[in-house]
């Protein structure tokens, strides 16, 4: 199950008075991401190394950006892989304090700033579920209603005065089965699909 960030986040972690600033974005194709690199890198024109990770769509970019190859970004996209992470950007800006890492620190420095951002905003959870759209006789409507509380998401009274059309989403695959049995055979499907629901993660 895939997970996306809620919301934007920025964090920095210092180490051996080199300065890791970490970017945490929604976004949802590269040419969105290409822009908030852009921005990023004309705000820190004087940074050392601007590395970055990106997760969407089946499509995955990172780049060590002059870093030792390898110790950078695919070290972000490794951890963005691992939590399940997408539809993301996660850009680290280094600010070179004069001391040398080594290989094994670098690695440490760009996983553990990607880490400790992703701590610092919620997640939510990409979850399949069905949605079912129905024709209905304006009679059925409080017996539909009183089954499906949690899953109506739309009610829309059609000008006849006779019909209205009712909107579902949930995780149960036979609900349709379930509104044709409540309206006595009388609900009509107009669309049946699955979809992906966000829902936060607590």
């Amino acid at each position: 199950m895939s997970y996306r960030i809620h919301f934007n986040t920025r964090t920095i972690l210092t180490l051996k008075h080199s300065e890791f600033i970490t970017h945490l974005e929604r976004v949802f194709s590269f040419e969105e991401a290409k822009v908030i690199l852009n921005r990023l890198k004309s705000e820190h024109p004087e940074a050392t190394h601007i590395t970055y990770a990106f997760r969407s769509n089946n499509v995955e970019r990172s780049s060590d950006d002059g870093e030792v190859p390898g110790t950078a970004g695919k070290t972000e996209l490794k951890v963005l892989k691992e939590q399940d992470i997408t539809d993301i950007l996660a850009v680290v800006i280094r600010y070179y304090g004069g001391t040398n890492l080594g290989i094994n620190g670098l690695v440490h420095a760009y996983m553990d700033s990607v880490i400790q951002a992703l701590k610092t905003t919620k997640l939510t959870q990409l979850v399949e579920m069905e949605e079912v759209m129905v024709k209905v006789p304006i009679e059925k409507i409080d017996t539909i209603r009183r089954f499906n509380k949690e899953s109506l998401r739309e009610t829309t009274f059609l000008d006849d005065g006779f019909f209205a059309l009712m909107r579902f989403v949930s995780k149960d695959k036979n609900l349709m089965n379930a509104l044709s049995n409540q309206s006595l055979g009388q609900a009509q499907c107009l669309e049946q699909r699955l979809i992906l629901e966000e829902i936060e993660v607590l």
